[in-house]
């Protein structure tokens, strides 16, 4: 079994375990997997860039920070040149002195910059402040020292989503937030190679080694640090992502946001679940408070297939049939399905016959990477663009669905076709209505 393909199995894999135990241990699960990081972690999170100009700091001028900074998100995502709808902007929330200057808030707050999304998921950039600079370099690269997380809701958020491990509560989307980094696109060359334990113990009970890369830190950090952190206002930027199927975006949103001490949620994976949530006790920081939202939904394309493209497993000769591929401006959408989906998916480690079963997965994981990865988009002036694998495979009814994204975005009204396994297929007239996946 190599690295990368146990590495792929980790990321679509686990959450189906956790629909078969008992729901407290999701909540114990996600906080322990924030000790494994990978190289999709970091990748996903790379934003390509070009810095267009220093943030003009000035003691009363927060506005030029927001602005700033939506004006370089937009000119990373290619809003305008891309016609990419869905894209919100948020107004700055700032108080005014006697002559009407705008002045930084003294109190907590979280600022709302923009919002994308991304297939299934809510991509927001927001800021919060104030921040020191020692918070924030522990963030960036500081071994998980600092952590600031999110709760996300169509409701007012409870306070106890917050404070209780092992409750879950089905209507709060709740995680940690994203570094939004800058990036000259040279990030390949500056890579290191790191290792940790999967977490999941072989037929005789030993657990293996994934060796995988990240950004180097030292060359990283200062970019970070200039990217999204503002001294003058101790303003630091980060992005989460929602899922949509928790959260409805047609409707208001609550996003709350705190930063705590990072090592207070960590445990050693050798930690009974009974004993953690009774020694669960993390340690807040500061509160930022909550602001309300609103996203419209990005428009998007389907091949609007007259019967499923099937595919031939040559690990193990079964069928895999694509129900659908979506495109939208900054990601392709793939609807899959294949024999034993169900059960594949609701492998758990206490299973007879759990390392068949797994084994058989990673069959199918390979598999779906081939065939994302071997695929690529046609634009109207024969140009195309390469799809990458999908890091994640939510499984719902019988389907899974598999994303390629990219960095930045893509106009779709002049993407002809997309060729899959080596036969390419045509998009239909595109809709210029938004409408939800």
């Amino acid at each position: 079994m190599n690295d990368f393909r146990l590495n792929r199995a980790l990321t679509q894999i686990d959450e189906s375990f956790l629909t078969m135990v008992d729901r407290k241990t999701m909540e114990v699960h996600a906080m322990k997997q924030k000790t494994v990081r990978t190289k999709k972690i970091f990748r996903t999170i790379l934003i390509a860039a070009v810095i267009t100009a220093l943030l003009g700091a000035s003691a009363y001028a927060i506005s030029s920070i927001h602005a700033a900074r939506q004006e370089r998100l937009r000119a990373q995502l290619q809003i305008q040149e891309n016609a990419v709808s869905g894209y919100t902007e948020y107004p700055e929330l700032a108080q005014s002195d006697e002559q009407g200057e705008a002045v930084l808030k003294s109190e907590p707050q979280i600022q709302l910059i923009s919002s994308i999304q991304q297939g299934d998921f809510q991509h927001i950039f927001f800021s919060v402040s104030p921040v020191t600079e020692e918070i924030a370099q522990r963030f960036f690269f500081g071994n998980m020292e600092i952590e600031f997380a999110y709760a996300a809701s169509n409701e007012p958020i409870p306070e106890d989503c917050w404070y209780k491990a092992g409750e879950i509560n089905t209507n709060v989307h709740k995680s940690f937030s994203n570094r939004v980094p800058y990036t000259e696109g040279h990030e390949a060359e500056h890579m290191i190679t790191m290792s940790s334990q999967t977490g999941l113990p072989d037929e005789n009970g030993v657990q293996g080694t994934v060796t995988f890369e990240v950004v180097d830190p030292e060359w990283y950090k200062p970019l970070l640090m200039e990217y999204s952190y503002d001294r003058e206002t101790e303003s630091l930027m980060l992005m989460c992502s929602v899922y949509r199927k928790t959260v409805d975006f047609s409707k208001p949103v609550y996003l709350s946001v705190r930063c705590l001490d990072g090592t207070s949620i960590m445990t050693d994976y050798d930690t009974p679940t009974e004993e953690y949530i009774e020694n669960y006790a993390p340690v807040y920081l500061e509160d930022y408070g909550t602001v309300l939202l609103e996203a419209s939904d990005t428009a998007f394309v389907s091949l609007a297939l007259t019967k499923p493209i099937r595919q031939v497993n040559p690990e193990n000769n079964e069928n895999l049939d694509i129900l659908d591929i979506r495109l939208s401006a900054n990601c392709v959408e793939w609807d899959m399905t294949y024999d034993d989906m169900e059960k594949l998916h609701n492998l758990s480690p206490n299973d007879e016959g759990f390392h068949e079963g797994f084994e058989k997965q990673l069959q199918w994981i390979g598999f779906q990477d081939e065939i994302l990865s071997s695929s690529y988009l046609t634009f109207e002036d024969g140009s195309t663009q390469q799809l990458t694998p999908s890091a994640a495979a939510p499984y719902e009814n019988g389907v899974v669905t598999l994303t390629s994204n990219w960095n930045a975005t893509i106009d779709i009204s002049k993407v002809e076709s997309i060729t899959v396994m080596g036969t390419t297929y045509s998009f239909p007239q595109l809709r210029t209505e938004s409408v939800s996946p």
